[in-house]
């Protein structure tokens, strides 16, 4: 195992291998059309649902400063950004 000295080296390498492949998954991503609709909205169902009760809570803990739109809006955004450096609707790990 290489010996990482500076941060995000790990990470630069990652992105750097990955970079050949990132045009070929959005590509097929639009190219399969309706077939990704499903997946999709059980997918933003899944994680809207849990956020929302959540926020919820959250916004009952803080007297109302934190509200489930504010926790919604960050994990959205958290998603954007996780789905655009990943390249992929659906991220997958490899080990």
């Amino acid at each position: 195992m290489e010996n990482i000295r500076s941060p995000f080296k790990g990470i630069i390498g990652d992105i750097k291998g990955r970079s050949a492949c990132y045009k070929q998954d959005w590509v097929n991503g639009f190219r399969s059309g309706y077939q990704i609709l499903a997946p999709t909205t059980y997918i933003f169902f899944a994680s809207a649902l849990p956020v929302i009760a959540f926020g919820e809570q959250l916004s009952r803990d803080t007297y109302g400063s934190l509200s489930p739109v504010e926790t919604l809006a960050s994990t959205a955004i958290c998603g954007i950004i996780h789905s655009i450096l990943g390249g992929q609707p659906l991220f997958f790990l490899r080990y």
